[in-house]
């Protein structure tokens, strides 16, 4: 088992944990508890980090919300069921979701379906639609923004 980390050692190292990215509050609490420290001492450090803006719940979610969509092409339903597990408000969460540009959401969206419907060539148009659906709900796309998207590329490929 490691050592147990000193609260004022705990917080340098954990410091230097959170400059190297945006963390969650939560994930900081996880790591001090790692270290060894307990209950008051892990609210403490946290506090002082906090205080000291190397952790921001508001910066974590919003850095979380565009990677994941910018990098893994997410929907804000995907976004929004694992970003919970760092227990963070549902107000910093919305906000963070609402940064997302609207017309660039749509625009991947829209991307996204066009390549799963160029991939899927022998269905009828009725199957073809089921599987983009599909994988765009799995993506964590809106249903109603992919029906929106689909019924776009069902009129580009029928004209």
């Amino acid at each position: 088992m490691p050592r147990k980390l000193e609260p004022g050692e705990a917080k340098q190292k954990a410091a230097r944990f959170c400059a190297y990215q945006e963390r969650s509050p939560k994930e900081v609490s996880d790591k001090l508890k790692n270290w060894g420290l307990k209950g008051n001492e892990i609210d403490q450090v946290l506090q002082e980090l906090l205080n000291d803006g190397f952790v921001d719940p508001q910066r974590f979610a919003n850095a979380y919300c565009n990677d994941k969509f910018e990098f893994n092409s997410w929907g804000r339903q995907k976004i929004k069921a694992t970003i919970y597990q760092h227990q963070l408000s549902s107000n910093i969460v919305e906000n963070a979701l609402n940064r997302i540009d609207e017309e660039k959401y749509f625009e991947r969206l829209l991307e996204l379906a066009t390549k799963k419907w160029q991939s899927i060539e022998r269905d009828e148009s009725a199957k073809r639609k089921q599987k983009v659906l599909a994988f765009l709900v799995s993506k964590g796309f809106e249903t109603d923004l992919i029906w929106k998207a689909i019924e776009k590329l069902g009129n580009r490929k029928e004209h």
